[in-house]
């Protein structure tokens, strides 16, 4: 009997830490839908979910990692790095001109190049956690700090220029801003890669027991690496199209969003502690509903301190829901 009573209780913090977070969601938007009428409409609508994209496609990343019971907080700190980069190199229109971009080859360059530089970062992260088991969190705090340091370099502390990639991060197709069509096909590839996928079952073998999946045959230190290395392709691809979208390269940009993509993974479902992750729905509806509510304040006047409050109690949050799921499991 007092195992039942134990396991009830326990299956109810568990709903209650699930269940929380969105009723205190759902009084937001409540209350922006009344505090401004434009709010739910269905231009704010595409608005949020083009705002919603280019970290989501990071976010999709940082949620491979943390399955394997890793973090990147270098994620921000890379979408910056790379999208400087990048400015730099069409900017001096030595490397790569400007005229490139009246044709498809030109953004096809700008794409391999962001990827390659995307998955240097990730593979710079995993070797130091695979080969030298530094702490991931350590490892991407310090690689995050050099990325932002070289990024400051090659901008000269100036604000460079994005828009020869606004046609892309700001066009449409069919009516719908091509960003959110991008998001979408991600979110269906990475979807079926962790659900469908050998890798998929590997990372998450690894997320519930490294030293068990090392027994059943898989190169833990490997698969491991090639996670940060898409987590760190994906963090670079957002990171351009974001870019794209305000036109240019601010010394601010990219600043907290891995703490924006962590929160929306684990209120998708994806835990801190591996082994546990979604990507279709968690992913994008964690990360549509803290752009929601940041689109809400926006609409309804909030101060600017408000965000940062804001943003960090989604953080605190989304890690109470899940030590609380966790601790649970764990009994």
């Amino acid at each position: 009997m007092d195992l039942i009573k134990k396991a009830d209780s326990r299956q109810a913090m568990e709903l209650l830490s699930k269940a929380g977070i969105y009723i205190i969601f759902a009084l937001m938007i409540i209350w922006f839908s009344l505090s401004n009428d434009r709010f739910l409409t269905w231009d704010n609508f595409l608005l949020i979910l083009q705002q919603a994209a280019p970290v989501g496609i990071a976010t999709i990343g940082v949620t491979l990692v943390m399955v394997t019971g890793g973090i990147d907080i270098s994620l921000g700190r890379n979408m910056f790095f790379v999208s400087a980069v990048v400015s730099y190199m069409v900017g001096r229109g030595e490397m790569i001109p400007a005229t490139m971009f009246d044709s498809p080859a030109g953004f096809l360059l700008v794409f391999l190049i962001v990827v390659v530089l995307g998955c240097m970062v990730g593979a710079l992260n995993g070797l130091f956690v695979t080969k030298f088991h530094i702490l991931p969190f350590i490892v991407t705090l310090a690689v995050g700090s050099i990325l932002r340091g070289i990024g400051l370099w090659f901008t000269e502390s100036a604000t460079p220029r994005m828009v020869f990639f606004s046609p892309v991060a700001n066009g449409r197709l069919f009516g719908i801003p091509v960003v959110i069509i991008m998001f979408l096909i991600a979110l269906l590839i990475f979807h079926f890669i962790l659900k469908r996928t050998v890798y998929g079952r590997q990372i998450m073998a690894i997320g519930n027991s490294p030293v068990a999946a090392a027994k059943a045959g898989i190169n833990v230190p490997r698969t491991i690496m090639a996670t940060y290395m898409i987590c760190g392709a994906l963090a670079a691809f957002g990171g351009i199209l974001s870019a794209g979208q305000i036109g240019g390269v601010p010394l601010n940009f990219g600043e907290g969003n891995e703490f924006i993509a962590i929160s929306a993974a684990v209120i998708g479902g994806t835990s801190l502690f591996g082994g546990k992750a979604s990507i279709i729905p968690g992913t994008i509806l964690g990360i549509v509903l803290i752009t929601t509510i940041m689109n809400g304040l926006i609409m309804v006047n909030a101060s600017p301190y408000v965000f940062t409050i804001v943003r960090g109690g989604i953080i605190f949050l989304a890690i109470i829901m899940d030590s609380l799921y966790f601790k649970g499991h764990a009994k």
